[in-house]
């Protein structure tokens, strides 16, 4: 049986195509919600990779992988955990497998990401389920996603394990539509070169397992 804690306050320890590396910040952010949520000093940070698709036409044909990865701090406001990233600041903090970066920070941004842009998702801790003792427990919490002046709600889907008194973060993702988030008025807001484009989905994922120590308030 799972147990919600509705106002968890956290110790944190922890141990490739245009498109990706801006969501690996967007998703970055989403992912490690739990994990996050243990900043009590201060920022906790994080790493993300980021998993989509380009194609030809509306059905995406002679599909190619959109990779990336990036980095994430996280931060414990009180009654909700804010997740940051600095899309607008490329290598290091955003890298695409195939080396566009080009077409994902800066003037020649394709999915409207300028230097400076900075993303945020916000979670409610009341939101997050923990496991009891000894046991693991998977869900989802809604999620608030912001960036260029524009927010769409994502749920952020995770597998935590309680061992030895700490939180253990096994899995994290979400999944967002970077169009909705693309200030340009044409109809088709995706990133294209020629007649190959992104799809608009795009996945995040937590890199690696995040311990979280945790303690009633």
């Amino acid at each position: 049986m799972n147990t919600t804690q509705s106002s968890p306050q956290f110790k944190t320890s922890d141990k490739r195509g245009a498109l990706r590396r801006f969501v690996s910040g967007l998703a970055a952010v989403g992912a490690l919600t739990l994990a996050a949520a243990a900043a009590q000093a201060g920022d906790s940070h994080g790493k993300f990779d980021i998993e989509g698709y380009a194609g030809v036409g509306e059905k995406y044909m002679a599909k190619l992988d959109v990779k990336g990865d990036g980095k994430f701090k996280a931060k414990d406001e009180g009654d909700k955990i804010v997740f940051t990233a600095d899309v607008g600041k490329g290598d290091p903090e955003l890298k695409m497998k195939d080396g566009r970066q080009k077409h994902t920070v800066g003037p020649e941004s394709k999915i409207d990401i300028a230097a400076g842009t900075v993303v945020k998702l916000t979670v409610e801790k009341s939101k997050l389920t923990f496991p009891e003792a000894g046991k693991e427990a998977s869900g989802s919490v809604p999620a608030k996603l912001e960036y260029n002046g524009k927010t769409q709600s994502v749920t952020v889907e995770y597998k935590v394990k309680e061992k030895d008194g700490k939180y253990i973060v096994k899995k994290a993702s979400f999944s967002f539509d970077y169009t909705k988030h693309v200030r340009k008025s044409d109809k088709d807001k995706r990133a294209c070169l020629a007649v190959v484009c992104v799809n608009p989905t795009v996945k995040i994922v937590v890199k690696q397992d995040v311990v979280v120590e945790a303690k009633k308030s």
